[in-house]
């Protein structure tokens, strides 16, 4: 697999969560919950920033390396979205 390819695919996924992060600010009325997905928005950028970083310093084994991060990514992305799904859903 090319790095290319990698990074265009960590982009991709890291801007899917950003537009449905949006999307659900355009549904929310509340100042806190806005808040709250504005924050989850940093999140992802800086954990776009922190994987984009490591592509390009990888250590020991390539493939495992790769495949490791791309992993955490996924693992990273999934906590991001529980964590927009509670913010969302949440009671006043």
């Amino acid at each position: 697999m090319n790095l290319r390819v990698i990074k265009k695919d960590v982009n991709y996924l890291i801007d899917e969560f950003i537009s449905d992060a949006l999307i659900s600010l355009t549904f929310i009325e509340d100042d806190q919950k806005t808040a709250g997905v504005i924050d989850l928005t940093n999140q992802a950028l800086e954990l776009q920033e922190e994987i984009l970083c490591k592509i390009s310093h990888p250590d020991g084994n390539k493939r495992a390396y790769y495949r490791n991060l791309m992993d955490s990514l996924l693992s990273a992305l999934d906590a991001l979205y529980d964590k927009l799904s509670e913010v969302v859903s949440k009671k006043n």
